[in-house]
């Protein structure tokens, strides 16, 4: 997992496809429409709004073909990262890219701006409301990236 801000350069350039990645990302905002975007060969995005969940028996997912990179737009929320044994609720399927699995997670609060990479096979919780604060309604980017 990379944990990162637009503002940091460090990860411009860690390969073809996060560049491309990056590039669009700083082009985006709070006024970016909502859909599907392709970008590349194996690279799209997708903007969603949403209201972040409450993170009590939160899930994690995984992916077995695509990296995601998690930006915010707008609002904020926290993402769970897995710390301890998973047990897989609903198998993988192929046709969505995606298993889901409980158990322990510690959280990373995310804000405009601030961005995560899950590489295929490594857990994540996104979408979990932070009690601690009045955000109900959150703006997202995520970029999938196929590397299998």
């Amino acid at each position: 997992m990379i944990y990162s801000k637009l503002s940091d350069t460090f990860y411009d350039d860690l390969d073809e496809k996060v560049a491309v990645c990056i590039a669009k990302a700083r082009t985006m905002g709070v006024d970016t429409p909502v859909g599907r975007t392709d970008l590349a060969d194996g690279v799209y995005v997708n903007v969603m709004t949403y209201e972040p969940r409450d993170g009590r028996g939160a899930t994690s997912e995984t992916h077995a073909d695509y990296a995601d990179i998690q930006l915010i737009l707008d609002g904020e929320e926290l993402m769970g990262v897995p710390v301890g044994k998973l047990e897989e609720e609903v198998p993988y399927s192929a046709e969505k890219d995606i298993a889901i699995w409980r158990g322990p997670v510690a959280c990373l609060t995310m804000k405009k701006g601030d961005w995560c990479m899950f590489m295929p096979g490594e857990g994540h919780a996104p979408s979990i409301r932070d009690e601690s604060t009045d955000c109900t309604k959150v703006k997202k980017a995520v970029f999938k990236i196929k590397y299998n």
